[in-house]
């Protein structure tokens, strides 16, 4: 599947991130880093490309302010206009648009064709295998064995 994007000029993170952008709407990078179980740098390598390409924009928006009492304020900021806090949103651009609309068809005919040697049960069964285990945390995996070896070495 990674070569068939490649034709495209998109890495497999890359499509999986327009396609979030494409069904969902513009996301921060913390949630699209969530979705794809991927850091923030690698979020940031991921749509630098892709903004060089000309696919997807960044934008800083401030959320609104989070709701409080006035008492809770000192006396001298309860006068002063309050922020929320401020995050980055990846947005699809029109180019981005019509990208993902052009190679999403293509790459499902791809993905379907690659399915056709499973029958409807092995399909559904290869479906539920692979939800769970994105269901899993890699991460937290990796931090486990990372500990069990530093006790295992006596440090």
């Amino acid at each position: 599947m990674r070569g068939q994007l490649e034709t495209f000029d998109v890495t497999m993170g890359g499509f999986l991130l327009l396609e979030m952008v494409y069904r969902g709407g513009p996301m921060s990078k913390s949630e699209i880093g969530g979705r794809l179980q991927c850091t923030r740098q690698n979020v940031d390598a991921i749509v630098e490309r892709l903004e060089e390409n000309g696919w997807v924009r960044r934008e800083v928006v401030s959320l609104p302010p989070a709701e409080i009492k006035l008492s809770h304020l000192s006396k001298a900021k309860r006068d002063l206009p309050r922020r929320g806090p401020r995050i980055g949103l990846v947005h699809l651009t029109p180019q981005g648009e019509k990208f993902i609309g052009f190679v999403f068809p293509k790459h499902a005919k791809v993905v379907k064709a690659l399915m056709r040697v499973l029958d409807g049960r092995e399909q559904e069964t290869l479906s539920r295998l692979c939800k769970k285990l994105c269901e899993g945390d890699v991460l937290k995996f990796f931090s486990e064995m990372t500990h069990e070896d530093v006790e295992e070495s006596g440090e």
